[in-house]
C-alpha cells in the first residue's frame, strides 16, 4: 500500500490502522505543546501480512474488529463526537473521533470487539468545542451495552447507534463530569529532548494499548532545537500502562524503513490523577528498535497492529 499522501481518505477511522490523527476537534492544544497534526495516515498492513509480528495471534483471535453506523445526529452536524468501547473503565478496546454530517457518523475500531464479553460504548458529542464533556456546555452524552457475542467467523461486528442522549452508565457513574475526564481517557503532552541529530526532520509518534493494539493517540511534529512537543487529547487511559511507538522519518519517504529511520519506545507510568489533567509524557532519543513485548517498532509504525 502507498504511503503517507495515498491513504488521505483514512483519516476517518482511528483506531487499528496507523493516524496521525490531529484530535484538535476534541480538544484545544496545551500550552508548548501543539495539536498532533490533521489529515495524514500511514499504511494499514493489515491482515495476513500481520500474522505472527506483534507477540503472535491464534488463527481465530480473541478480537473483532468493531463497524459502528450512528444516526439520528442531525442536532449536532458539524460538531465533533468522541467515542470509547470498553469491558470496564481500565480496558479500553477502541476510541474514535468524527464528525457528525447529515446527521451521521461512521467509525470502524480495529480488534474493538472482545469475543464472548458484553462491553460498552460511550460517546459524547462536544457542543461547545472545548474538549471537555459537560453538561452545562451543551455536550450531549451516549451509552450502548453490546454483547455477548461469539461469532464464528471473524467478520466485524455491526453496532449501530443513535443519540440517545443517555447521560448515566448503569453503574449511576455520571458520562459528563465536570471535574473527570470522560470514559477515563486523558489528554498527553508529549516532550521529548535528545534528538539534536535529527533536527528539522519529521518524527511520527503513536500511543498504543498492548492488549489489542489500539491506537489512542497519534501525531507527527518537526524536530527542532534536539526536540518536539505534541498534545494528544484523550489519548491516555488513566492508571495503565501504554506503549509509545516513534520513528524519525530520515529519507522523508513517510513509512518506517529498518536501518535507515531512527526508532524508539517506551512503556507510560500508570498515571492517576484526582482530577481531569494532561498526563505528562517525557521521551529521550533512546533508538531502541522493538518493545518489551518485542514488537518490531517499523511493523508498528507501517500499521500492524494485532493482538495478542
Amino acid at each position: 500500500m502507498g504511503g503517507i499522501g495515498t491513504l488521505m481518505s483514512m483519516a476517518r477511522a482511528f483506531s487499528g490502522a496507523w493516524l496521525l490523527v490531529a484530535v484538535a476537534s476534541c480538544g484545544g492544544s496545551a500550552a508548548g505543546h501543539p495539536d498532533a497534526d490533521a489529515g495524514s495516515v500511514m499504511p494499514d498492513a493489515g491482515g495476513v501480512s500481520c500474522e505472527g509480528v506483534d507477540a503472535g495471534t491464534s488463527p481465530r483471535g480473541d478480537y473483532l474488529d468493531m463497524d459502528i453506523s450512528a444516526t439520528g445526529f442531525a442536532e449536532h452536524d458539524g460538531r465533533a463526537i468522541f467515542l470509547v468501547t470498553r469491558t470496564d473503565p481500565w480496558d479500553v478496546l477502541g476510541v474514535g473521533r468524527a464528525t457528525v454530517v447529515g446527521g451521521r457518523f461512521a467509525l470502524h475500531l480495529s480488534k474493538g470487539y472482545q469475543r464472548s464479553l458484553s462491553q460498552e460504548v460511550l460517546w459524547f458529542v462536544d457542543g461547545d468545542g472545548d474538549g471537555l464533556c459537560t453538561g452545562a456546555g451543551g455536550d450531549h452524552s451516549g451509552y450502548l451495552a453490546v454483547g455477548p457475542f461469539d461469532p464464528a467467523g471473524s467478520d466485524a461486528v455491526a453496532v449501530a447507534l443513535s443519540d440517545n442522549h443517555v447521560r448515566m452508565t448503569p453503574q449511576g457513574a455520571a458520562l459528563c463530569a465536570p471535574t473527570l475526564a470522560f470514559a477515563e481517557m486523558l489528554d498527553i503532552d508529549v516532550t521529548a529532548s535528545g534528538f539534536e541529530a535529527h533536527d528539522g526532520r519529521t518524527v511520527y509518534l503513536l500511543t498504543r494499548s498492548a492488549a489489542n493494539g489500539a491506537i489512542f493517540g497519534a501525531g507527527r511534529a518537526e524536530i527542532a532545537a534536539g526536540g518536539f512537543a505534541l498534545h494528544l487529547p484523550k489519548a491516555f487511559v488513566a492508571d495503565t500502562y501504554q506503549e509509545v511507538f516513534w520513528f524519525v522519518d530520515e529519507d522523508a519517504d513517510g513509512t518506517c524503513a529498518g536501518g535507515t529511520d531512527h526508532t524508539g519506545t517506551m512503556v507510560t507510568s500508570a498515571f492517576w490523577p484526582t482530577q481531569n489533567v494532561p498526563y505528562d509524557l517525557r521521551l529521550t532519543d533512546n533508538h531502541a528498535l522493538e518493545s518489551a513485548r518485542r514488537a518490531d517498532v517499523c511493523v508498528v509504525m507501517n500499521g500492524c497492529q494485532l493482538a495478542p
